[in-house]
């Protein structure tokens, strides 16, 4: 008990704040977040959904990655840090919806080629959206994360695609 009142008021010492290199990849995740919480986009019509992405969420995204940094000691917060606030935030949203439930353990029971395939729409949506035809490397990571899928998993997702000559992946880009 000590040790961790100990660690807790270590952390409170540091005042972690966004940096501006990280500040542009904090927007361009926000507007892919609001862009796939889009009406009509997740096969509903909810125009009233009370789990879309909003700028109240982008705040608790924001507060959330500042204490994650200051959990590491840091006065600075990372992109990893923001991708583990919107996994938390995205986690969050899932277990409000009786679908979101259903959607989780449906992941944990599907096995992995599911998981590659949902892996795969998350990039294939987000590039047809954005109108580019290739992705960077550390872009996925991010997106996967925030969905709440492992980098392993990705790689596998990629490797998979790769040997269907669905995807090119050319020098770890």
């Amino acid at each position: 008990l000590r040790l961790l009142r100990e660690y807790i008021s270590r952390a409170r010492r540091h005042e972690p704040m966004i940096s501006p290199e990280v500040a542009p990849y904090v927007v361009e995740a926000y507007v892919s977040l609001r862009l796939e919480d889009r009406p009509g986009r997740r096969g509903d019509s909810k125009s009233n959904d009370q789990t879309a992405m909003t700028a109240r969420q982008l705040l608790s995204i924001l507060r959330l990655s500042q204490a994650i940094a200051r959990l590491r000691f840091s006065n600075n917060v990372a992109r990893e840090d923001v991708d583990e606030a919107i996994r938390l935030t995205h986690m969050s949203k899932a277990s409000l919806s009786d679908d979101g439930k259903k959607k989780e353990a449906n992941a944990e029971t599907e096995g992995e080629d599911s998981v590659s395939h949902r892996i795969f729409d998350i990039m294939n949506n987000y590039a047809k959206n954005s109108g580019v035809n290739h992705l960077d490397l550390q872009l996925c990571e991010g997106m996967v994360q925030r969905k709440g899928f492992a980098v392993d998993q990705l790689k596998s997702c990629l490797q998979e695609y790769e040997d269907l000559s669905l995807v090119q992946v050319s020098d770890g880009k």
